[in-house]
This record gives C-alpha cells, sequence and structure tokens, in this order.
C-alpha cells in the first residue's frame, strides 16, 4: 500500500449527531514517509487520543467535543503505509511536538492502546499518564471466541461491507440488540450508521495491514515497566479475549486500575460515550489539578 494518509469517506457526517462535531476541524499534517490529518481542539491539560483499528481519528467523534471542554484534545489517523511500530512510533513523536510540546495524558482504544502502551514505554518522558481502553498487550484467541472470531466476523463484515442499506442497518440493529460481534444494545442507529461507513470505507490492504501489526504485538515483558498512573477500561460486553487482555493488564502493570463501561461492547466509546467521558475525568481529576 502507498505510504501516506487514508481517509474515512466523508459521507460519515451524515450519520452522527451535531453535537459530536463541534470543534472538529482536521489539518493535514506533514509525516516522513508520508501525512496525517490532525484533529486539535480545546485547552487545558493535553490528552492524545489513540484510534483503533483501521486507525481513524473518527472513532473518538463522539468523545473529543465533551472532553475538550476540560482538555486540550489531540487525535490523529494512524498512518497508512506504516507496516512497523517504530514508523507509528515515530510519527507519534512528530505530532507531540507540534501540537503538545509537553506531557500528556495518552488515551488508547484497542490497537491504539497497544501503540500507548509502546510510546509510554519508548518516550516516558512524555507520558503522565495511561488510559488504556479495550487494549491488549498480546493477541490470543480464548477457545469460545473461536466462532466469534473466524466466523461471525468475516460474516458482519461482509454484510455491512456489501449488503444495501435498506438490509444491512436491519441486520446491525439486529446484532447490536444481542450483543453480537463489536455491536452493543446501547448503539443507536447514528453510531450503526457510522460504523457502515468505516467498514465500507477501508481498503482491505490497509485493514491487513493493521491485523499483521497487531499479531507482531506482544508486551507482557515490558509491562511491568510502565511507570505511570495508568487505567484499564473495556466494556462489559466485550469478548472474552478483551476482558482477560484487561485483566492481565491490571495485574501486570504496576498500580493500575480497571473500570468497566456498564452494558457497552468493544464500540464503547462511541456506544457509551457519556459514560467513559465521565469516568476519564473523575480519574484524571486528581493527576492534572494544578
Amino acid at each position: 500500500m502507498r505510504s501516506g494518509h487514508a481517509r474515512l469517506d466523508p459521507a460519515w457526517r451524515r450519520h452522527v449527531p451535531p453535537a459530536w462535531l463541534e470543534g472538529w476541524s482536521p489539518v493535514r499534517f506533514g509525516l516522513v514517509g508520508g501525512d496525517t490529518e490532525v484533529v486539535a481542539m480545546g485547552a487545558g491539560p493535553p490528552l492524545l487520543l489513540l484510534p483503533p483499528l483501521p486507525g481513524w481519528k473518527e472513532a473518538w467523534v463522539a468523545c473529543a467535543a465533551r472532553l475538550s471542554r476540560r482538555f486540550g484534545v489531540v487525535t490523529l489517523d494512524l498512518r497508512a503505509g506504516a507496516a512497523d511500530w517504530d514508523s507509528l512510533l515515530d510519527d507519534l513523536d512528530r505530532v507531540a511536538d507540534v501540537f503538545i510540546g509537553r506531557r500528556t495524558v495518552v488515551v488508547g482504544h484497542s490497537l491504539g492502546g497497544a501503540l500507548a502502551l509502546r510510546w509510554a514505554l519508548r518516550r516516558p518522558e512524555r507520558v503522565a499518564a495511561l488510559v488504556l481502553s479495550s487494549a491488549f498487550a498480546r493477541v490470543t484467541t480464548p477457545r469460545g471466541d473461536r466462532g466469534a472470531r473466524f466466523v461471525a466476523q468475516p460474516l458482519v463484515l461482509a454484510s455491512q461491507r456489501w449488503l444495501p442499506e435498506r438490509l444491512a442497518l436491519p441486520l446491525a440493529r439486529a446484532l447490536a440488540a444481542r450483543g453480537a460481534w463489536v455491536y452493543d444494545p446501547l448503539c443507536g442507529d447514528d453510531v450503526l450508521r457510522f460504523v457502515r461507513c468505516g467498514i465500507r470505507s477501508v481498503p482491505l490492504a490497509l485493514a491487513a495491514e493493521r491485523v499483521r501489526l497487531a499479531l507482531a504485538h506482544d508486551l507482557r515483558a515490558a509491562l511491568p515497566a510502565i511507570a505511570c498512573p495508568t487505567l484499564v477500561v473495556h466494556g462489559e460486553r466485550e469478548s472474552r479475549f478483551v476482558r482477560d487482555a484487561a485483566a492481565e493488564l491490571v495485574r501486570v502493570i504496576p498500580g493500575a486500575a480497571g473500570r468497566v463501561s456498564p452494558g457497552a461492547g468493544h464500540l464503547h466509546p462511541l456506544s457509551n460515550a457519556a459514560w467513559l467521558c465521565a469516568t476519564l475525568e473523575d480519574w484524571l481529576g486528581p493527576l492534572v489539578a494544578g
């Protein structure tokens, strides 16, 4: 894949509440080997939001405006064509130099949580605190998750990518009601349409690139070296893999705390954004006071 900026289809804006778009003004930003888009909004203590697979900043759109009332929020697209972790870490260094310039709280969801862990280990002087949302030290497939990962997930992705809207949306509603795949009963039509837009937009080569990165990630031996305050968050209705991964992070990272998003699944930064923002504000309050 050509190294550079991969964009989510701009049609996503039609599918979300107007309040999510307040202050959302991406700017193009050059990187070594390509470019990206960055959103910087709000003032106050800096908060760097790292997105999940496939790496689009819009995964944080339900949280960004609310968090920007108290924090200086920065989020970015993970560069396409960055085929190794070191390239993405170099990109974070460059973005942080220009848009943050001081120690920051880093919040990463899923693959973004893996990247946040790596940056905290590489640049501990730049990370004031970590929030690891549905993150993992390594990828595993528990026996009970095999059907969901290798059968249900490909079928859901295919249906949402290629079925017409009149069929795809009712199917997504039914999946959400059952808490199937990454959906949960808190997902409204805005979230379901937004996620479908993302599924239809992602280049297959980009998805494969990100999956390879995830499979190459194993930080179990390094976790005890995390020295900053750490909060581990996951949805109550997540897969066994994510729940086990969260428990491992809390157990091994010194002093890590855990929180569970009630009633939510892997999409909790979208489906239960108000809870997540309130939880971050409460936990970070004493850390950033003054």
